[in-house]
């Protein structure tokens, strides 16, 4: 298990760094004001600029984790020391599947690059991180290209939905990091002159979460019988216990944006002076409770605070729930464990190490 988790490392690094490069350029096209000058209540050429270093930040960090990984498929396909294989990198490159695959995300990380330093200089523009979305849309296509989902073969159903749900995934959770990292330590230390702008990216955030939380669910259960396709198989594999991890991390995380969606987001927009919608004597009772049990005071600073505190929780989350799946990548699907006996899970479960591992095709 140990072993597993050491060579998922990686995973992790890249999985988290394509995630919030996604979430952080979802979150200038569609949450944070559309120029710089769209607010005089913070600075909001700061953070800007901010969103920006994090963008460098998480694109580094794609380039060093690809190169890594090649070189760890690499390793694997060869089955020889790390010395011994790196002169087989070109053959890796040029002529199997996953090179191929390679070289496709390698020109698109460039172009993400090419953006970036472009979108340094025209922070206002929308049309630059239009175009470098488009590019990390093709970097997180090359993840689903050269994982379990690809089984299936190039562009077919598995792999196009693991990519949405990658995609979905990303916005949501790559905007909670975004948000707790970048926007919400920046805006709460001027919440009093900046209330309007929390309350506003609290509810265009709201707003984009809860339509990829429906694209995370239904492209997850297909992805979840795809792989698994048997509850015996969920339970007694280690594919099948690390997706169930997935599943209660995810629970918790739904629990907390649906309170802050139903709850936080609504009294921020009371605190920024827009009254509460008439939402009727349930919600009202909700909202007392919710009060009461946080021991919360009603008035905006208090729930500002309560609200990064709970995207911070969900950031948190967001990482475990990456961890989960850079393991997932790592494991046998449990869908093979369904022709074995009790006596050959182990061999077969090798065996398929290899397979996955091994080339889709050679030129």
């Amino acid at each position: 298990m140990w072993d597993k988790f050491i060579h998922s490392i990686p995973t992790v690094f890249d999985l988290l760094a394509l995630t919030t490069c996604i979430g952080a350029l979802g979150f200038r096209l569609w949450v944070l004001p559309p120029t710089v000058k769209a607010s005089d209540e913070l600075d909001s050429k700061v953070l800007f600029i901010s969103l920006w270093r994090l963008l460098a930040l998480c694109i580094t960090v794609l380039v060093l984790s690809s190169a890594v990984l090649l070189v760890a498929r690499a390793t694997e396909m060869s089955n020889l020391s790390l010395g011994a294989t790196l002169p087989s990198l070109p053959t890796v490159l040029f002529k199997t599947h996953y090179g191929h695959t390679w070289l496709v995300r390698a020109a698109a990380i460039a172009a993400l690059w090419a953006g970036w330093w472009i979108g340094k200089r025209h922070l206002n523009s929308r049309a630059i991180p239009a175009f470098m979305l488009g590019a990390v849309v093709v970097v997180a296509f090359t993840r689903s290209a050269s994982g379990h989902a690809a089984d299936a073969g190039d562009f077919r159903l598995p792999e196009l939905m693991d990519w949405i749900h990658l995609m979905a995934a990303s916005f949501w959770g790559g905007g909670l990091i975004v948000l707790s990292t970048v926007v919400l330590p920046m805006a709460i230390k001027r919440a009093d002159q900046g209330r309007i702008l929390i309350a506003d990216i609290a509810h265009r955030f709201s707003t984009l979460a809860g339509a990829t939380l429906a694209g995370v669910l239904l492209t997850g259960i297909y992805n979840a019988w795809f792989e698994v396709r048997s509850f015996q198989a969920l339970w007694e594999t280690a594919y099948g216990q690390t997706l169930i991890a997935k599943l209660l991390l995810l629970l918790v995380l739904i629990m907390l944006g649906a309170s802050n969606r139903y709850i936080s987001v609504p009294l921020l927009g009371q605190w920024a002076g827009r009254p509460l919608s008439k939402r009727g004597t349930p919600y009202n009772l909700l909202v007392v409770r919710y009060l009461t049990f946080t021991q919360l005071k009603p008035d905006g600073a208090h729930v500002a605070y309560w609200f990064v505190r709970k995207v911070g929780i969900e950031a948190i989350l967001i990482v475990g729930i990456l961890m989960c799946a850079a393991l997932l990548q790592h494991e046998v699907p449990a869908r093979h464990s369904l022709h074995l006996g009790p006596g050959h899970a182990m061999e077969k479960s090798k065996i398929e190490e290899k397979k996955t591992s091994a080339p889709k095709g050679a030129d």
